[in-house]
């Protein structure tokens, strides 16, 4: 076993990265990698001989140095992190010690892993564990049993602890007590002058404007009652009212206003990058006119080149703000009569059985012919199957046209 050196208080963080050595001077640095491989081709950690302790005259000797350039860059690499003198005064390399210390961890796990399955191998020849079962699955139901690991420096006493809290945090969060509110005499100056007033709490800790809170001893049991959360679209309808009210922009319309805005803007980038941003303003219900008249008018102001749309991102929304105050209400549609109602019912009636004859027959002559027949015993006044003339066929005399 290798010799290791008697320190009370190593601490494998504080040793330096071992490529730090580049930047020592050269004499120490040359000095640092002979005492480093030295140790390393023997196998050793701490300048040691059995119990007796190599003195700097002996290590200058054993790695090939002479005894004035060891004494005059030593206290350097001892400053540098990459020597170090253990608590009985030997020197020994903090680097070497610390590939020790893990080469020696690893073989003890490994020598646990061994004895484990061992054990494991002696209870299923045994007979007390089943054949067909594994190490990894019985350890894995063991630390389930346990719930689960411990955390890094964590006792078994406060990972106890901690998994008691949160099975009870888990437990008081599936049972919600439900509150209501009995009114309460209150002043004008705390009254909440709030119209929509809730007068109806779910929370314990919660205060109601208008009263205090009363437990109405109903549990509500999460795991058979859950709250559904909003779907995604109904989050974003609530949050974003105009997003719902976006109407498809036709393709000729966009690109007819994607090439207005080419000539006018002259951007940097290409036509593909400036479709996006259109179409988000046309199908807001901006006008193509409206667009095109603001990237003009901005156009003329700027001094550089615009890259893309996000230059007329600010004009397009105030000239559309402007037109939408300067821009005259919307003539109402007036009702639709009853004749008219009448007439366009029985013209979609009419086109289905129209359509249904001519499957039926395949010979338009034959079925025009049929259609008059038809339409006379169902009391049609025209046999044109146009909107225009059934309008005029049921408009009352007394209506103009």
């Amino acid at each position: 076993m290798t010799c290791l050196p008697t320190v009370a208080d190593f601490d494998a963080g504080a040793v330096p990265a071992w490529t730090l050595i580049r930047t020592m001077p050269a004499e120490a640095r040359g000095v640092a990698h002979s005492l480093f491989d030295t140790l390393k081709a023997n196998r050793m950690v701490v300048m040691r001989s059995g119990t007796h302790m190599l003195s700097d005259d002996e290590i200058a000797a054993f790695i090939c140095e002479t005894p004035a350039t060891l004494a005059r860059t030593l206290p350097l690499i001892e400053q540098w992190g990459f020597a170090a003198r253990d608590d009985e005064g030997a020197l020994y390399s903090p680097h070497l010690l610390q590939r020790e210390i893990r080469r020696q961890e690893r073989a003890r796990k490994r020598a646990e892993r061994e004895e484990n399955l061992r054990r494991f191998e002696a209870a299923q020849a045994a007979g007390i564990i089943p054949a067909d079962d594994t190490l990894k699955a019985q350890q894995a139901r063991k630390n389930g049993m346990l719930g689960g690991r411990r955390r890094n420096g964590e006792t078994k006493e406060e990972a106890r602890a901690r998994r008691l809290r949160a099975a009870e945090e888990v437990q008081r969060q599936r049972n919600i007590p439900l509150m209501v509110s009995l009114p309460s005499v209150q002043s004008g100056e705390t009254e909440n002058r709030n119209p929509n007033r809730n007068r109806f709490s779910v929370s314990p800790g919660s205060v109601s404007p208008v009263g205090s809170s009363v437990s109405l001893g109903i549990d509500i049991d999460l795991d058979n009652n859950p709250i559904s959360a909003p779907t995604p679209d109904e989050t974003d309808q609530t949050e974003n009212p105009a997003s719902a009210s976006k109407a498809p922009v036709s393709q000729a319309v966009l690109t007819d206003t994607v090439e207005r805005v080419m000539e006018i803007a002259d951007f940097t980038e290409g036509k593909r990058q400036q479709y996006p941003a259109i179409r988000k303003w046309l199908s807001e219900g901006c006008p193509p006119h409206v667009l095109i008249g603001a990237v003009r008018a901005h156009k003329q102001v700027l001094t550089a080149r615009p890259n893309h749309m996000g230059a007329f991102q600010g004009p397009i929304r105030a000239a559309w703000e402007q037109y939408q105050v300067q821009a005259p209400d919307p003539i109402p549609t007036p009702a639709m009569q009853d004749w008219e109602k009448r007439a366009r019912a029985d013209l979609v009636e009419d086109h289905r059985a129209w359509s249904a004859l001519m499957q039926e027959l395949g010979d338009y002559g034959r079925a025009k012919q049929q259609w008059a027949d038809m339409a006379a015993k169902l009391g049609r006044p025209t046999t044109e199957l146009t909107l225009e003339a059934y309008l005029a066929a049921y408009r009352p005399q007394d209506v103009a046209a």
